[in-house]
This record gives C-alpha cells, structure tokens and sequence, in this order.
C-alpha cells in the first residue's frame, strides 16, 4: 500500500503552450489561454520571493490559490511556486481572481516582468491568465 499524500489546497498548474512572448505581446502569450490583468507581486518581502529571486525566470508558471479564511483580507489569493508561497494578489486588485477562483476557473499567474528594483512593490509583475473554453 502506498503512503497518502497529504491534500494540498494548491491546483494543479495546467499545460500551456507559447508562454516565452516578446515583451509587450501578452495576449499572445499561450494559444488556449485568455489574458485578464496584469498586476504586480504584494508581500514580496514577507514571504520567499526574496531567497528564490534567482530560480524565477520570466513565463514561469505560479499557482493561485484562495485564501477565504485570511483574516486581512476576505478575497486573500496567495501566489505559490512550487511548495514557496511567494506573496500575494494586491488587495486592491484580487477581486476578479477571488471570484473566479471561488467559481472553480482554472486561473494561473505567469512571471510578466522580473525587476531588480530598489521598490519592493515593482520587483515582480504578474500576468493573469483564464482558460478559455
């Protein structure tokens, strides 16, 4: 018998293809893959970015993952590569991914733009993407 896997609250990345766009070409960036925002890393600092900054290259894939229970922020989506929580959606800016989360979207973040900028808030910019049906 085969030792369980402890349940993890992450969703499994889905396959795109043709993420490595030219710069400025975001819709063109996978062929079955809808573009719904671009929008910046918050908590940068708080959380592993800062010791994986080397290992995160441009068009990687990020898992999204709500958070409802976050006791800051109800529409909480946390950003995770791999097993590393890597911060969070902006508050400002995480209700269309909450919804849709909390509607069962495929929803996953690609690596837009890889800053290394003096403000935290500027360092990684993320691009928001929507299976299309």
């Amino acid at each position: 018998m085969q030792p369980t896997r402890p349940r993890s609250q992450a969703r499994r990345t889905p396959v795109l293809r043709g993420y490595y766009a030219q710069r400025g070409a975001y819709n063109a960036t996978a062929t079955t893959e809808e573009l719904l925002q671009t929008i910046p890393l918050a908590g940068y600092r708080h959380h592993a970015a800062p010791k994986l900054w080397e290992a995160l290259k441009r068009g990687q894939a990020l898992t999204l993952r709500r958070e409802r229970l976050n006791p800051h922020d109800s529409k909480a989506v946390a950003i995770d590569w791999i097993d590393h929580q890597l911060g969070y959606l902006p508050r400002e800016s995480n209700q269309l991914a909450a919804d849709l989360l909390d509607r069962d979207e495929p929803l996953i973040a690609r690596i837009l733009e890889k800053r290394d900028h003096a403000d935290r808030h500027n360092r990684l910019e993320l691009a928001l993407y929507r299976a299309r049906h």
